[in-house]
């Protein structure tokens, strides 16, 4: 069946044709809805419906209630909501202006990290390896020069520095790591005899990364030794080593300025 009709509930038409049926088949008053005791049986779907009066639906709680058709077995039920004060019933809760002190203590007890864009917190990765490679090469620079039994030695400059840092927010908490290959070139004075020689060599860190540096190593290399006996050589190369605590040194400081970003 079709409902139609002018105004705030329409009228409803009828199925059937104008020789079985010539008027609408719906009446209201008040808050009930009745069906013309004159329509086929079939047309009959209500014979009355409780529709909620204000006074009901004003509380605020679920009432569910049914009535049984006079005319028919079927029944007709529907639920509103209603609310019923007790008096052992909790206060409800009375609103507080925020004064600063509160706002200054809500917004100190969650600070945010990663970028202005990220507010949930979900993952960014930040990449540091221009920083990280400059700040390596200041570092291992500012080593200075060693001084040993027999000579001295410095790093000259730094050949090789490759590698990856970045710095990882997620879920509000910040990570940082680094992988790195350095070669390093060592110039140095020795006593060879009775005369002073300069050699120059190079001290190769292979691949390391963050939090690995208690087992860093190194390995050194003479460019020329051709001239040189092998106690003299092997000393040359264990005073070059000696670079490896002040290199574990700075590269322990990088550390420390990478999780401070």
């Amino acid at each position: 069946m079709s409902f139609g009709g002018s105004g705030a509930m329409g009228v409803p038409q009828s199925p059937h044709t104008n020789s079985q049926l010539s008027n609408p088949y719906l009446h209201i008053f008040g808050n009930k809805v009745f069906t013309l005791q004159n329509l086929p049986e079939s047309t009959q779907i209500l014979n009355s419906i409780d529709f909620p009066s204000s006074n009901q639906m004003e509380g605020g709680g679920v009432v569910s209630t049914e009535k049984q058709s006079t005319d028919s077995t079927t029944t007709s039920s529907y639920t509103y909501w209603v609310r019923e004060v007790k008096q052992d019933a909790a206060p409800l809760p009375v609103p507080r202006k925020l004064t600063a002190e509160d706002v200054s203590a809500g917004s100190g007890s969650c600070t945010h990290l990663g970028s202005a864009w990220n507010k949930a917190g979900t993952w960014e990765e930040k990449n540091l390896n221009k920083w990280a490679t400059e700040r390596i090469k200041e570092l291992l620079l500012s080593v200075g020069s060693l001084e040993f039994s027999s000579g001295n030695a410095k790093i000259a400059e730094v050949s090789r520095c490759t590698g990856d840092a970045f710095l990882v927010t997620v879920r509000n908490k910040k990570r940082v790591g680094y992988t790195y290959e350095i070669t390093l070139k060592v110039k140095g004075e020795w006593l060879i005899g009775e005369e002073k020689k300069t050699f120059k060599g190079n001290l190769d860190l292979a691949e390391f990364s963050y939090g690995e540096l208690d087992d860093l190593q190194v390995e050194v290399r003479l460019n020329e030794d051709k001239d040189l006996l092998l106690q003299d050589k092997q000393r040359i190369l264990q005073d070059m080593k000696s670079f490896l605590k002040p290199i574990r040194e700075k590269l322990l400081e990088f550390e420390t300025e990478l999780k401070q970003r």
